[in-house]
């Protein structure tokens, strides 16, 4: 009877025990999955420069709008990656020596510095444009209107633009205030196709009305040159490289500004390519005060439309002589 009884009190001790251990098993289960239900694991994302041989061992966790959602938005969908809020690490710990960026070409993630299992990524999207709006990437709220129809379309080859129809077309952009330094240097990037360059396409035109210490991306002039000037007041310097562009060609401009004593060098690079440089003696730099006459694909000088921009700009970056981004528009 005594045996009996010791038996049926073990059987309910190892119940206990049974029950107990099934209970930590499905919490610890349930810990693992909230930890890692928002990351997704995606073996078609491209990871390379990483010492990770399988790409399980990544994963992955995406913010539209600051929203989690279960993939990455779609390229056409408008949105780019925030190098700066998106981070990756292992245990939660963010390791800036893992950096994930984003192939535009693939439209894959791309992650470098990886030296361990189980990295995590948290990746942020934020919006491009929508019916209305240009955003400014830098997150300083430039941001564009679109008016008299500029819209973002694709172009022939499926790259995604800011379309100028030559005619009325053209981005009204924000006031850009004292407190951005030209004067000190600075360097600009852009992504444009013209169909036509007659006239005197804008790519941009910052200033205060015609000849008010206007900044401008000009090409055309009908001898396919590009311009790019900096005017002190109604003064001109400005850098031109004769028949330096075709017409329905896709090219990829940078100019850097870099202060001198007296005026700036000016280095032009075409498709990363160095082409020119010049230097210009002068004290008349750029003025750092407000503008508020400031568009993409439309001139500050006249409403006729060989002053509007016929074509694509796919992006546009403005980086101040520190290296900080302070105006960015892509796509």
């Amino acid at each position: 009877m005594k045996l009996e009884r010791f038996k049926k009190r073990n059987n309910k001790v190892i119940g206990v025990l049974l029950f107990t251990i099934i209970c930590i098993l499905l919490i610890g289960s349930v810990i693992l999955y909230k930890t890692f239900a928002s990351f997704e694991v995606n073996h078609h994302f491209n990871i390379i420069n990483g010492e990770i041989e399988n790409s399980g061992d990544i994963y992955f966790a995406f913010y539209v709008d600051n929203t989690i959602q279960k993939e990455m938005p779609h390229k056409e969908e408008g949105y780019m990656l925030d190098d700066k809020q998106s981070f990756c690490g292992i245990n939660g710990d963010r390791d800036p020596s893992i950096i994930p960026s984003l192939d535009r070409d693939t439209w894959s993630i791309v992650v470098t510095g990886m030296t361990s299992s189980r990295t995590k990524c948290n990746l942020y999207f934020k919006k491009t444009y929508d019916d209305q709006t240009l955003y400014d990437l830098s997150g300083n709220g430039y941001n564009g209107t679109f008016m008299e129809g500029t819209k973002i379309q694709a172009d022939e080859d499926g790259n995604l633009g800011i379309y100028f129809d030559g005619i009325d077309d053209y981005v009204q952009v924000a006031e850009l205030p004292e407190t951005i330094d030209w004067a000190n240097g600075f360097t600009v990037e852009t992504e444009f196709k013209a169909i036509s360059l007659s006239g005197w396409n804008r790519i941009y035109d910052f200033g205060n009305g015609r000849n008010s210490n206007n900044l401008l991306f000009v090409v055309g002039r009908d001898t396919f040159d590009l311009e790019i000037s900096i005017r002190y007041d109604s003064s001109i310097s400005f850098f031109a490289r004769p028949h330096f562009l075709n017409e329905n060609e896709k090219f990829k401009i940078k100019a850097t500004f870099e202060k001198l004593n007296n005026g700036y060098v000016v280095r032009v690079y075409k498709n990363d390519i160095f082409v020119d440089s010049e230097i210009f003696e002068t004290t008349n730099l750029a003025k750092n005060i407000p503008r508020t006459s400031n568009y993409l694909g439309k001139s500050n000088w006249m409403e006729e439309a060989m002053y509007h921009f016929f074509g694509y700009i796919y992006s546009l970056k403005f980086t101040d002589s520190n290296g900080e981004v302070f105006l960015w528009y892509d796509f």
